[in-house]
């Protein structure tokens, strides 16, 4: 049996419709008779850049082969809900310092067009008028 060969952009493609299509692994590897689904993993760190791979899907997780005993002890372990917590955190962080920041970006945009309105009161023409000279 020869092996099949996959362009680059095939392979790419592939990637990215495994990625957006929230099918698993498995499933994308049956749909283009790949030997294994190793292989797309590693197309995906071959074929595409870390900032592709975060712009195509964020949350990219390995998906891990379990047995049926595995997944009856399995439900849902502390770890899981440490990790989510500690998501949760750094986005609450990361909203409280983009909340600052756009305070501050309005408190800025107010004060400089104070300024300008004193400047203007004073006889200094900062602004442009409306309209084409002509």
């Amino acid at each position: 049996m020869s092996r099949q060969k996959f362009s680059r952009a095939l392979k790419r493609s592939i990637c990215i419709e495994y990625m957006q299509s929230g099918k698993s692994r498995k499933e994308i590897a049956l749909k283009y008779n790949l030997p294994n689904v190793q292989m797309l993993s590693s197309w995906i760190h071959s074929c595409l850049s870390p900032l592709e791979i975060h712009e195509k899907c964020a949350s990219l997780q390995p998906e891990i082969i379990q047995t049926d005993s595995d997944m009856a002890k399995k439900e849902e372990t502390p770890m899981d809900v440490a990790a989510m917590s500690a998501l949760i955190e750094a986005q609450q962080k990361q909203i409280a310092k983009l909340e600052k920041d756009l305070k501050f970006s309005k408190d800025k945009v107010l004060a400089l067009n104070t300024l300008i309105d004193i400047a203007e009161e004073q006889g200094l023409k900062i602004r442009k008028k409306s309209g084409a000279k002509q």
